[in-house]
């Protein structure tokens, strides 16, 4: 049994709230020194529960912040509020763990519900509340998460001149908004100019998942105008799509997907055969989605865009014309991509002064299997806002918006690495 509690402090926080006291304690047991089962190396069984402090991501967080106006005459604006009772993020974990392990074969099983409490979010202050600045960092309220963890491995050839080792590590998890701090349901995250600055696309609710994505369903058919039709999704006989009434009673808005993947699945494999070894590391993540913003900028034929390269995917249609977002601009991004693969040979050098020479080549982002049209389908965990009219990304992402894929992401590259290892 292990037990410890730390105290740590940061001055990026208000004078009152610099210190925090963070505690564990951790029980485990091996239950086969009692069971003495039969082949079995190891049963353990383990409990453990912890708390851990983040800090805001940025110094000065707490007090008003100003942003350069005119660098001629100096002159400046408030950029964020001040606040004082800005304090320590905190994370809280139970985990329930199980260690297995039988000759060639090994497991371990880990359950875990984690809370994240007080966590820091830049929060937009109502048009009337006096402040000199529109956004305050502030501890915003809770999120919980629960989750799932495995990890299997077993040696599949293991002798003097070869060896097969191969590892698979798979886990789940749900995120929710367990407290909003007195917050109202909202649809944030615009997806910017032109022509889309008044359509947030992910909705944040208490008590709901993290990572909705939120629009109306089109049909599949489009008019005579070239404007996408969207379906009646209540069944009201009008269909009410515009994302001012997002949230209204009479709105036709379902989930469209979700941001953040339901399963991340990894495969290891090791393999040495005489002087050669080979290392290669496999990934996947499926059932989250993702909105992409390059198809809803660039495929609409808008004839106000018409000295703009228009998007031709597998998925554009020349009949239309309206820049409108529904379900049509989000896609699931399921993927297998093979990560890294290295492969060595090491040279026996008989001298006295030298033992070996290992070469090795080493790639990265080697190829991926993916339905995802756009640029990369990796989940997008957080949101650093639309660059609308030559602006920039802002430097801190928001973990309650994942699940769009941003006109100003780029492609992963695929890098190769040449090694040579003397061992003397």
């Amino acid at each position: 049994m292990n037990a410890s509690i730390r105290r740590e402090g940061s001055s990026r926080f208000g004078t009152d709230n610099q210190w925090g006291l963070f505690p564990s304690a951790a029980i485990g047991v091996d239950l086969n020194k009692y069971l003495q089962l039969s082949n079995v190396d190891l049963f353990k069984v383990r409990l453990g529960y912890g708390v851990t402090g983040a800090q805001p991501i940025s110094g000065g967080l707490s007090q008003i912040t100003y942003g350069l106006n005119d660098a001629r005459t100096g002159t400046a604006n408030p950029g964020f509020n001040a606040n004082p009772d800005l304090k320590w993020e905190e994370k809280q974990e139970l985990n329930l763990g199980v260690e297995f392990n039988t000759g060639r074969f090994g497991a371990t099983l880990d359950i875990y519900n984690r809370d994240v409490v007080d966590f820091i979010s830049l929060q937009a202050e109502p048009a009337d509340s006096g402040l000199p600045a529109g956004f305050t960092w502030k501890n915003a309220g809770e999120l919980n998460t629960k989750g799932v963890e495995l990890s299997l491995n077993y040696d599949v050839i293991n002798n003097d001149k070869t060896s097969y080792n191969t590892g698979l590590i798979m886990s789940t998890y749900k995120t929710v908004l367990a407290d909003n701090n007195g917050q109202a349901d909202q649809v944030i995250a615009n997806l910017g100019a032109p022509g889309q600055n008044g359509t947030p696309v992910i909705k944040v609710a208490e008590g709901e998942a993290i990572g909705q994505i939120w629009g109306p369903r089109f049909s599949g058919e489009v008019d005579a105008s070239g404007t996408p039709i969207l379906v009646d999704i209540n069944g009201d006989g009008e269909v009410i799509s515009d994302q001012g009434n997002a949230l209204a009673d009479n709105g036709d808005f379902e989930v469209l997907g979700n941001g953040l993947p339901s399963l991340e699945v990894g495969w290891t494999n090791q393999i040495t055969v005489g002087n050669w070894d080979i290392n290669a590391f496999f990934r996947g993540a499926f059932g989250h989605s993702l909105v992409n913003n390059f198809r809803v900028f660039y495929e609409p034929r808008v004839g106000s865009q018409s000295s703009y390269n228009f998007g031709n995917s597998e998925l554009a249609r020349n009949d239309i014309k309206t820049a409108q977002f529904s379900s049509y601009y989000v896609e699931k991004a399921d993927f297998v991509k093979l990560d890294n693969l290295a492969i060595g040979y090491t040279f026996d050098v008989p001298a006295d002064y030298l033992n070996s020479i290992r070469i090795s080549l080493a790639g990265q982002n080697l190829w991926t299997i993916t339905n995802y049209t756009g640029i990369d389908p990796e989940p997008a965990l957080q949101d650093f806002g639309n660059v609308s009219n030559g602006s920039q990304r802002t430097l801190f992402g928001n973990p309650l918006a994942p699940g769009i894929d941003r006109r100003y992401n780029y492609f992963s590259s695929t890098t190769f690495t040449l090694g040579v290892n003397i061992n003397f």
